[in-house]
């Protein structure tokens, strides 16, 4: 079984911005951020810090162009699943050359020490079966995990796993956490693959909705994967015939609720002119 240590949020010294955002691994300045996010909550959690912000289409993508301290930013919702991931990250980079890309959103728990709104700052990200395992850029990830340490959150560094379907039932989340594993989504394996052939160095902040022995019980259908809201009427004809599914959106609403919280905090710091 994984064992992940949770650093507690005790906040620190940090450095600012420029002294580690603003370079990469090969030293060049950072100009321009791509964020990608698959659900437009998630995108919002970067948004609300940013200014001058305006929306703009990227083909079939709906992105938001804006400033943040030193440096343009750019967010792009992918919606869910790697082939979207992927498309979004092709249309975001034929357009506008990018100095570091930014996987974010919620994620679910493998290591059982995680909890809804723990943030993992990903190593590794292996699983979409194409790339093997892909590592992460180590300098904007020790930022991150000094910023989420600023903001108070608890966090953790480790191995993420995109898996291609929603891993809905603990024994599930078990055998993928016997990969190595603490945390799994479905979108930062072609997110990173394709940093990895641009040469960008790549950072990845997730933060838990579902832990590792909670059992979903949403049925994909559901929810719209482009968008990742809730179909009205297939959720009314499902609560119909399944009454127990309103204390799952309950239970839901309030882990998003709280993976929001951390994403916004976090987001706060990270993008902030001084640390």
């Amino acid at each position: 079984m994984i064992a992940a240590r949770v650093m507690a949020g005790t906040a620190g010294p940090t450095a600012s911005v420029s002294s580690l955002l603003r370079i990469c691994q090969d030293g060049s300045p950072v100009q321009r951020i791509a964020v990608f996010a698959a659900l437009q909550w998630e995108c919002r959690t970067v948004l609300k810090h940013l200014r001058q912000v305006r929306r703009v289409r990227l083909g079939a993508f709906t992105c938001w162009q804006g400033r943040g301290a030193r440096y343009e930013v750019w967010v792009v919702k992918t919606g869910m699943g790697v082939e979207r991931a992927a498309a979004a990250v092709d249309a975001m980079g034929a357009a506008h050359g990018c100095d570091l890309f930014v996987s974010t959103g919620c994620a679910g728990g493998l290591a059982p020490a995680l909890l809804p709104g723990d943030l993992v700052i990903a190593s590794t990200i292996s699983g979409d079966g194409t790339s093997g395992t892909l590592t992460t850029a180590a300098l904007p990830r020790a930022h991150a995990l000094q910023a989420a340490e600023t903001a108070g959150l608890r966090r953790v560094e480790g191995s993420l796993l995109c898996s291609a379907t929603v891993l809905a039932t603990a024994s599930e989340k078990r055998a993928a956490a016997a990969r190595g594993a603490v945390v799994v989504e479905m979108e930062g394996g072609a997110i990173a693959a394709r940093a990895a052939a641009a040469a960008v160095p790549l950072l990845s902040v997730r933060a838990i909705l579902d832990a590792a022995e909670h059992e979903v019980r949403l049925p994909g259908t559901l929810i719209d994967p482009a968008s990742g809201n809730l179909r009205p009427l297939a959720l009314a004809g499902y609560v119909a015939t399944h009454p127990f599914v309103v204390a799952e959106l309950l239970a839901m609403q309030r882990m998003q609720s709280a993976a929001r919280d951390s994403l916004e905090r976090f987001f706060g710091r990270w993008l902030a002119e001084d640390l």
